[in-house]
């Protein structure tokens, strides 16, 4: 009797404990981000020595703001023109100046007086960064009574970029950024390849050797 109960008091836990479970992304997940993320040079390769990706740290806005620099493929400022004042040529952010004002001259984030390169980001603000970085022009609706991390989530959802959450204010991992970067690269190369496939021309249809063996077959009779 005492065995049942257990068995049925997780029965019935189970399908209350799966749905909390599919949101996140484990940790395989994201060492094979990582590593994707690595091959295609966004990120260091720290495949011989795992460990070295830091997935569990948070992420910083100045990292998720170099990645978000990559995906859009944009040449780095060959100077720094301060736009922010506390990213400039000098220490301790000046590898981040070049990176991070091309962003802003491509409408890609916003130009606010302080970018705050060594404060962490939340996920909802780090999905909308990589959402616009690879090339999706969505902008939320500021009318709408649905705010604008919702709009984006459900956005990324809609595209199977990343199961639904709701913990927009919560501090994005270093693993759950590269884990969206890696998935809005595959979902946004597959949609480009099925736009190339629709453009090409439907090729011309030709008669069969078969049915040319019947219509002389049936000339032959006439």
């Amino acid at each position: 009797m005492i065995m049942f109960k257990k068995s049925l008091c997780v029965a019935i836990m189970l399908p209350i404990m799966l749905p909390f479970s599919a949101l996140a992304f484990d940790a395989d997940d994201m060492l094979e981000a990582a590593n994707s993320l690595a091959n295609r040079e966004v990120i260091k390769d720290k495949s011989d020595k795992p460990s070295e990706y830091n997935l569990n740290d948070n992420v910083l806005r100045q990292e998720i703001g170099l990645i978000a620099w990559r995906l859009a493929k944009l040449e780095k400022n060959s100077s720094c023109s301060g736009l922010f004042k506390d990213i400039t040529a000098i220490q301790p952010n000046d590898w981040a100046c070049t990176h991070i004002e091309p962003l802003v001259e491509n409408n890609l984030i916003s130009k606010n007086d302080y970018f705050r390169p060594e404060d962490n980001i939340t996920k909802a603000e780090s999905l909308k960064m990589l959402i616009k970085a690879i090339g999706y022009d969505f902008e939320y609706d500021p009318k709408s009574s649905v705010s604008w991390q919702e709009q984006y989530v459900a956005f990324a959802v809609d595209r199977e970029i990343v199961e639904n959450f709701t913990d927009y204010d919560v501090t994005a991992s270093r693993g759950w950024v590269f884990s969206v970067a890696d998935h809005v690269i595959v979902v946004k190369e597959k949609e480009e390849k099925e736009e190339e496939e629709m453009k090409k021309p439907e090729p011309k249809k030709t008669i069969s050797d078969e049915v040319l063996k019947e219509i002389d077959a049936f000339e032959s009779i006439l």
